[in-house]
């Protein structure tokens, strides 16, 4: 095994064995200012803060299944597990093109209330969401890494949707999904047709 092949795996697995996804003691959610009063998808959901008022999230750096595509609902399912009625913290990412708040959702352990999770990369390292590459610019380069390792270590595992055979990635879903639009059921085009004519008299 050449030197180099050894230095790259060395370094993989010493990724591997430090990723916990877990901040350990030096955070605290006592004085969170958030709780978790909806998730929507496997990235998505919504908050209440301190003044009542509600926000919609979008964990940075991932993206889940969407609701409608294999693993969807359970990628849900398990985001609502971990912080449905929770107190959480997010770390600020900024707003996406549909005004949602991009965030890293900081909530607890499902193995330890007394610990902090990064959610965002739990999610990865249980098979139930991609590694958002597209942005992943975007991030601390350490996080990166972290993000790809998980993914990475669920992909070799067999986690979550990565042992539900072949998984395709949500951005790839959504375009197909676009650009194919469900076919017109048998009877209902007289039904658009008239409805067409309806909308178009009521905007003039």
């Amino acid at each position: 095994m050449g030197r180099a092949v050894w230095i790259a795996r060395f370094a993989l697995l010493a990724l591997l064995v430090g990723l916990t996804g877990c901040l350990g003691g030096g955070h605290s959610l006592a004085q969170a200012d958030w709780v978790v009063v909806a998730v929507h998808d496997g990235d998505t959901l919504r908050v209440r803060g301190p003044d009542a008022r509600l926000r919609t999230v979008r964990l940075a750096g991932i993206d889940a299944p969407e609701l409608d595509q294999p693993a969807g609902a359970q990628a849900r399912d398990a985001l609502r597990a971990w912080v449905l009625g929770r107190a959480v913290r997010l770390d600020d990412r900024g707003v996406d093109r549909y005004g949602r708040w991009l965030a890293v959702v900081l909530g607890p352990s499902p193995e330890d209330e007394r610990a902090v999770q990064d959610v965002n990369l739990a999610l990865l390292q249980q098979g139930w969401a991609w590694h958002d590459a597209r942005h992943a610019h975007q991030q601390p380069w350490l996080e990166r890494w972290h993000y790809r390792a998980a993914e990475f270590a669920a992909r070799a595992a067999g986690r979550g949707l990565w042992g539900q055979g072949e998984a395709l990635p949500p951005w790839e879903w959504r375009r197909a999904t676009r650009r194919s639009p469900a076919p017109t059921p048998p009877g209902a085009a007289a039904q658009i047709s008239e409805s067409c004519r309806c909308w178009s008299w009521a905007i003039r």
